[in-house]
């Protein structure tokens, strides 16, 4: 997926899934839920290491995912973020399973988040 498309909540989703290897929609390993909620859990991160990034202002823009048309949800965030913040979503969802291989690859891809974020170019 290009870089440009990684707009919209639903985008966001579907790259996250696609490094989850979690794609097949009859039987998703994570739930949209849950990779929203991870994706919120990104945004409060930014928010927190890197407000700037989220001006002039910026509020989650859902609280159901159930109810929410994800492909119509904006992530205002400059594309040279947008991998970073999907890292952040497969590492926070990573970090439920049980499997210490995973355990490692969810640390290693949510420290590439907030190094990304914090390396000036």
């Amino acid at each position: 997926m290009a870089l440009a498309a990684l707009e919209t909540v639903e985008q966001y989703i579907s790259e996250a899934r696609v490094l989850l290897q979690d794609t097949d929609a009859s039987v998703y390993r994570y739930s949209t839920k849950e990779l929203v909620d991870a994706l919120n859990f990104g945004i409060l991160e930014i928010k927190r290491l890197r407000a700037d990034l989220l001006l002039p202002r910026f509020e989650l823009p859902w609280t159901d995912p159930a109810t929410a048309d994800l492909s119509a949800v904006k992530v205002p965030l400059d594309p040279m973020y947008r991998p970073s913040l999907v890292f952040y979503i497969v590492g926070r969802a990573q970090l439920r399973d049980d499997e210490s291989t995973t355990d490692s690859r969810a640390a290693g891809l949510m420290g590439k988040f907030t190094s990304q974020l914090l390396t000036v170019t």
